[in-house]
């Protein structure tokens, strides 16, 4: 056609010339047109060439730039800060692109280039206070409602939650052998002359253990608690000299005591804390190593089970008089709480955590009655005085308390674990019958009175 003719294109290039001058730039192709056939992206490594020119490949990426924040808090301090400066805003960017960080508290002052060295070893140790006490915070808003780690914690699952079901299993294996061996009509070796009075024994359990003993249903309440309380003074406390240690054998009195009281007694804050827990624990690990789930003591295991077969025989020397049945029977099964209760011992003191067990007093150091109930720290085995202010009669099983995290860090908080088993039901006595036609009361003291 005659629109694609050289010719006419030439002509048109030389009117445009003349009518305007800013056709100059245009010149006719040196070229031909390429023909359909050949490759119309022949030059496209040249274009790609030339947006690698405009965006480069290794530019680096934008910094993020938080959105605009306004502080509510302190208008007056805002306007006036406002008003001596151009800055519309607190998260204004500097030359490099990224975002200055205000002076927001004591440990980020408004230091510039050209501070003093004393000025800058200043901020050093405030803003190594603040980390320490933002760490603390985040440690304490990592726990659940009772102290156990919100996140999946390997301690707290392997160790921690195994402590707490022992430690149940353990009080249904007491609750068993008492209702067993001291339920029940008394026997006729009750009658028999004892050993150690009942307010020996019981006295510091409740005023009302007369009562208790005397109760067919509820004696084996007493015994539990007896129990306990023996099991919390010779196996889980170490304060009195022969109490405690008794999975470490001849070496708890000898070496273990004296020097871990030592080092406890020298404990002032918390990084000391956490040094002698560090320790503690990797010193029993060291004694006592487990190896594919046995316990492998590095000294001599015999005093180890002397001691826990004396603890047991005097244990049932004490409570004979009170079974309704041979104890001799259950002679096997009380061995068997008392090795367990060993071993829980010894796994708690392997804790990097302070894993200890609680018991609450009334009036007296010596008195384990008498005190109000705390429905967080204790539960009531007698569902039927719930709703009411109760007081606590009897306390069956010590409750398990946790110092510090399940890993052994901020020791300044402590956790129940598990309740204390507690009765707040008072038994009364069986009234004997007074004499027919003899009244008793305020009414016949008056009487007399003014006789």
């Amino acid at each position: 056609m005659t629109e694609h003719d050289p010719a006419v294109r030439n002509s048109t290039l030389n009117a445009l010339r003349l009518s305007c001058p800013s056709a100059e730039v245009l010149d006719p192709p040196s070229d031909p047109s390429p023909s359909p056939m050949e490759n119309p992206f022949i030059d496209a490594d040249a274009e790609w060439s030339d947006e690698e020119v405009l965006i480069p490949k290794n530019r680096r990426k934008m910094h993020y730039v938080p959105p605009t924040v306004t502080v509510t808090a302190s208008l007056s301090t805002a306007e006036s800060t406002s008003s001596g400066s151009n800055s519309p805003s607190p998260n204004r960017l500097s030359v490099n692109g990224s975002p200055l960080i205000p002076p927001k508290s004591p440990s980020r002052p408004d230091i510039r280039p050209g501070s003093s060295q004393e000025d800058l070893v200043q901020r050093f140790y405030q803003v190594t206070r603040e980390r320490d006490a933002l760490r603390k915070e985040l440690q304490r808003k990592s726990m659940g409602p009772h102290g156990i780690p919100a996140r999946a914690s390997v301690v707290y699952k392997s160790d921690e939650k195994t402590l707490i079901e022992e430690l149940q299993a353990l009080r249904y294996e007491i609750r068993l052998w008492t209702e067993e061996y001291f339920s029940g009509p008394p026997s006729s070796r009750s009658k028999r002359p004892h050993v150690h009075r009942a307010k020996e024994l019981f006295g510091s359990l409740t005023d009302n253990y007369n009562v208790y003993l005397k109760h067919n249903r509820d004696r084996p309440l007493l015994i539990q608690a007896y129990i306990w309380s023996k099991l919390q003074q010779r196996i889980f406390s170490t304060l009195n000299k022969g109490c405690g240690y008794v999975w470490a054998g001849k070496l708890g009195d000898r070496k273990l005591r004296p020097l871990n009281d030592t080092l406890r007694k020298a404990v002032r804050n918390e990084e000391q804390a956490e040094e002698y827990h560090h320790w503690r624990a990797m010193t029993v690990n060291l004694l006592v190593p487990q190896v594919d789930g046995k316990w492998c003591p590095t000294f001599d295991a015999a005093p180890v089970l002397k001691r826990i077969s004396r603890f047991c025989s005097r244990l049932r020397r004490k409570l004979r008089p009170w079974s309704t049945s041979s104890l001799r029977l259950g002679k096997e099964q009380l061995y068997t709480i008392v090795s367990a209760a060993v071993a829980l011992d010894l796994k708690m003191k392997r804790q990097r955590a302070d894993y200890r067990f609680v018991t609450f007093t009334g009036g007296k150091p010596d008195q384990f009655w008498g005190y109000g109930f705390y429905d967080s720290e204790m539960e009531d085995i007698d569902e039927e005085e719930e709703g009411k202010a109760r007081r606590v009669e009897l306390s069956l099983a010590p409750a398990l308390e946790r110092c510090g995290n399940a890993n052994g860090h901020v020791f300044d908080q402590n956790f129940i674990l598990v309740k204390a088993d507690v009765s707040c039901k008072r038994l009364d006595r069986k009234r004997a019958g007074g004499r027919p036609g003899r009244r008793h009361g305020i009414r016949s003291v008056m009487n007399i009175w003014h006789r």
